[in-house]
């Protein structure tokens, strides 16, 4: 099955390919006018991707980009899919024809493993790239870590003579195999490697107002919740020295707004309120830990989210990272796909029963929970805690009722100077059920619940 399996990917990756080729000799091979930053890594690539293109568009630079979000190309924001990162073939010569045409010179584009090996990036060569980190993901595809690494580290294969390389020496595991793969790769190639650490910023001090650090005898401020922000802002800012001087790169970085979904808080008071996209054991993680700051010593963290359907499963270990760092769960989905609600949290809670998880209530369906008392599900709750366990509360329902009703009840149980944390959609415009994507904006009905909630007191 596996050699079959291998064998369709092989088929489908020289399709993208020919598509890719094609699509570029339609529009006249954009990416040779263009000097082109690729991001990639597990997590991160968004935010880098956003800082860069911040940091240079306030510099006058003309200046474009392609991320999960969206793509930015002059005035124009485009859509560039419900779960993608990097787009198809046929759409990527298109977005960089259509920069051209608007005068763009720079284009910073986010690059998923998958975008890399399939061939959807092909004929692109990278002036500058970074590679955040690369942790443990998409193994449904890949299989091991190994393979993963290698998709990401084409990127720097990728790189033009004399190319930047911003490199993360603080993802031990990947320097480890990093360090061997880019000294052989640069036994050939004049490449400017740069590997960046944390440990390079002093005086770093953080709140809910952000990251101050000192870098390279210059101060920054990033208005960015997150303590892993840091690794991701010194990405950026390392691209961004290539082009410009440090000091002009600190001035405009202060002005940068989170982007959408990204450790967005929505609400600060009475309780405070983040949307996320965390969606693997170490963005869970990292996240997490970065609330431990803010937290008031005796408030709560309650947590809501999922784990996908039909991609790799070790990312349900996250009920095991949300036991440890979070004081409520409540599990709901986060595309299903074809596979049951139910089976889906079931394994969520077996990973958070792994800590001190301990589940006191799941509701088969939106019925159910409206016969529910709130009353009743806070003593639940209550009696979870007294035992020292981490009370898990599952919705089960293969609809987006189970989304909604999630986000309602997360609402009624924060409490003021609690942090309620919501992940996994983010800026996502669906759920998928089956096969078929149902329209979903997370803001949208959660600040319905909000809302209803202010209401109701």
């Amino acid at each position: 099955m596996r050699t079959q399996n291998n064998l369709i990917q092989k088929i489908a990756n020289i399709k993208h390919k020919l598509q890719s080729i094609r699509a570029n000799a339609k529009y006249d091979f954009p990416y040779r006018k263009l000097k082109i930053i690729g991001v990639t890594g597990t997590d991160g690539k968004t935010t880098t991707t956003s800082l860069i293109y911040h940091i240079l568009k306030q510099n006058k630079f003309k200046v474009a980009y392609i991320s999960t979000i969206k793509a930015q190309i002059g005035g124009k924001t485009l859509d560039t899919g419900l779960h993608v990162t990097t787009p198809e073939p046929w759409d990527v010569p298109k977005y960089l024809d259509m920069m051209i045409k608007e005068g763009i010179e720079y284009v910073i584009l986010e690059s998923t493993s998958q975008g890399l090996e399939q061939n959807r990036l092909w004929g692109i060569n990278f002036d500058a790239c970074v590679i955040t980190n690369i942790k443990s993901d998409h193994l449904d595809y890949h299989k091991t870590w190994k393979n993963y690494a290698k998709a990401k580290f084409q990127v720097l294969r990728k790189l033009n003579a004399g190319g930047l390389g911003v490199l993360n020496k603080d993802d031990l595991n990947a320097f480890t195999w990093l360090k061997k793969s880019v000294d052989e790769l640069n036994e050939d190639n004049e490449l400017d490697i740069q590997w960046v650490s944390k440990l390079d910023a002093k005086n770093y001090k953080y709140n809910i107002d952000g990251i101050s650090f000192d870098y390279k005898g210059v101060h920054f401020h990033i208005p960015l919740l997150g303590e892993y922000n840091l690794e991701n802002a010194l990405m950026a800012i390392n691209v961004c020295n290539r082009y410009l001087r440090l000091p002009l790169i600190s001035k405009s970085i202060t002005s940068f707004q989170t982007p959408k979904g990204r450790m967005e808080v929505i609400q600060k008071n009475p309780f405070t309120v983040i949307i996320d996209f965390a969606h693997t054991p170490h963005a869970l993680e990292n996240a997490l830990k970065s609330l431990g700051p803010i937290k008031k010593s005796e408030s709560k963290i309650i947590i809501v989210f999922g784990c996908a359907g039909k991609r790799d499963k070790k990312r349900r270990e996250m009920g095991k990272v949300a036991a440890e760092l979070a004081d409520i769960i409540i599990l709901t989905s986060e595309d299903p796909r074809n596979e049951k609600l139910f089976d889906i949290n079931t394994d969520i809670v077996n990973y958070a029963r792994q800590y001190k998880g301990h589940l006191v209530m799941r509701f088969k369906d939106a019925n159910e929970y409206r016969k529910a008392k709130l009353a009743d599900i806070k003593s639940k709750i209550q009696d979870a805690i007294n035992t020292s366990k981490i009370p898990i509360i599952a919705f089960d329902e293969d609809r987006i009722s189970s989304r909604v009703d999630a986000l309602n009840l997360g609402a009624k149980l924060t409490s003021n100077n609690d942090i309620l944390f919501v992940t996994g959609k983010a800026h996502e415009e669906s759920l998928c059920f089956g096969k078929h994507e149902y329209p979903w904006d997370e803001h949208k009905y959660l600040k319905l619940a909000l809302e209803k909630l202010n209401k109701q007191q």
